[in-house]
Formats: structure tokens, C-alpha cells, sequence
């Protein structure tokens, strides 16, 4: 009875080597690693100890793979609960100094959030610029979805938020040159600051119904549950200081 021989992986050329770990790594779910979990959304990529074992095996094996991780997974920030959960920003989590090296290495992130506050602008801004400019996060969605229901009976619209800090923030890192593809969407409920900045829809899609609520809302009807807003407009429109300019290879 002949002998079982080890398979010799790293004799394979590099591209099928990179093609049999996209395969184990990447989630088939477009490709989403869910980085927080709420009731929005389930984690596409049930197993992490699987993918934890694999960057195990080797030093070369952990250098392939986690290039391929990082890479090709877009990872989903689901960051809309009243703050930033506890387990990102504690020692290892994700908005951590000590992940900083593991952070820079994302390319494509999704963020969903509620508000753009304080958090943003002292912790969550910093963070995703830092993964721009010494990182390698190129591909940013940022959805904003509908305004915290909690004390609506008592809720005032502000009608200068996108002059305050948090907000301005925002606007910075999404015009940030190093981006290469940025993509900001709001939900079908949304302040009304927004409504100048709708893109332009497809002819074959119905018309929308856009009418306001006794809050100051903007409630969208017969369309999309999450509309794309003109994020250049809005940096136009509503930018104030310096903006990052890319010179060669390097900002200032």
C-alpha cells in the first residue's frame, strides 16, 4: 500500500496559491467581513477560527494569506448605536493602537452610522484617515442611516451641523485624494440638508416622493431604501479649512 505523500503547497506557482486561499478567506457574501454585529446584519464569515488556523500554519503562510484577507474582504463597521461599542476601541479591538497594523492593512471598509459626533471626530475620523494616508485603505462606503428615534419628543434639528467639527471631518476624509473610490448614502429618512445632494436617478426608475414630517425629516417614497448622495457637491457646498492635497507621494 503506497504512502501518503504531503502535499507541497508552496510549489505551486504563486497565483494558484492565491487563488486556492481567495477561496478559503474571502466571504462569498460580496465579500463582507462584519467587524461588529448588530441586528442589521449576520456575520457572512461564521468560522474566524478557521481563518485564524490557516494564518497559523507558517510565517510565508501567514504573509499570503492575510495579504489575500485584507485585501479582497470589504469590511463592514456597523457603527450605529449611540457610541462606539466598547470591544473596537478596548486593548486588541479593532479602533485600538494596539490593531493599528492590522487596520492599515484594509482596503475596501463600509461604515454604517447614525449620527457624526464627537466619536467620529475624536476617534473614528482619526482612525480611517490614519488608514488612508499610511495604509492601504482605498475603496470607502459611509452609510448614514435614520436619526436616533430615542427622545424624539423632545429632538431639535441642528441646523448647522455640517459647519461643526465632527461633521467637517467627514467631509475631509471623503475627499481625501488617496481614496480611490468613495461612495456616501443616506437612508430613505434623512435630514433635510441632504435633499440638495440626491444623485441624479436612472430615467427607468419611478419618481420619487420626497415630503417632510412634522420633525423636520425628509421621508423619501416610491424609491430606494438608501439614496446616494453627491458627496462632492456636499464638500463643495459645506467645506471649510484645508483640504489634503496629494503632491507626488506624499500630503499635506
Amino acid at each position: 500500500m503506497a504512502k501518503s505523500q504531503a502535499f507541497r503547497f508552496f510549489d505551486l506557482p504563486p497565483e494558484l496559491r492565491s487563488a486556492i486561499l481567495a477561496h478559503v478567506l474571502v466571504s462569498e457574501d460580496c465579500a463582507r467581513v462584519v467587524l461588529h454585529n448588530a441586528t442589521l446584519f449576520s456575520p457572512p464569515l461564521s468560522d474566524l477560527t478557521g481563518i485564524l488556523s490557516v494564518f497559523l500554519v507558517s510565517a510565508q503562510m501567514y504573509r499570503e494569506a492575510s495579504a489575500v484577507f485584507y485585501a479582497e474582504n470589504c469590511f463592514v463597521l456597523n457603527a450605529q448605536s449611540h457610541r462606539l461599542p466598547h470591544h473596537l476601541t478596548s486593548q486588541g479591538g479593532f479602533l485600538s493602537e494596539e490593531c493599528q497594523g492590522a487596520r492599515r492593512r484594509v482596503r475596501r471598509l463600509a461604515i454604517h452610522l447614525t449620527r457624526v459626533g464627537g466619536e467620529f471626530e475624536r476617534v473614528l475620523g482619526p482612525a480611517l484617515s490614519d488608514m488612508v494616508l499610511n495604509g492601504s485603505l482605498r475603496d470607502l462606503q459611509l452609510r448614514l442611516g435614520p436619526p436616533s428615534w430615542r427622545s424624539r419628543a423632545t429632538r431639535s434639528l441642528d441646523p448647522d451641523m455640517v459647519q461643526r467639527p465632527p461633521f467637517q471631518a467627514l467631509l475631509r476624509l471623503l475627499s481625501d485624494p488617496y481614496l480611490e473610490k468613495v461612495e456616501f448614502l443616506a437612508w430613505k429618512v434623512h435630514l433635510t440638508v441632504f435633499c440638495p445632494f440626491h444623485q441624479k436617478q436612472h430615467p427607468s426608475m419611478k419618481t420619487d416622493t420626497e415630503s417632510i414630517d412634522d420633525q423636520g425629516l425628509a421621508i423619501l417614497r416610491n424609491g430606494p431604501d438608501w439614496v446616494e448622495l453627491d458627496w462632492r457637491a456636499l464638500v463643495e457646498v459645506y467645506g471649510t479649512g484645508q483640504q489634503i492635497v496629494r503632491i507626488g507621494e506624499r500630503s499635506y
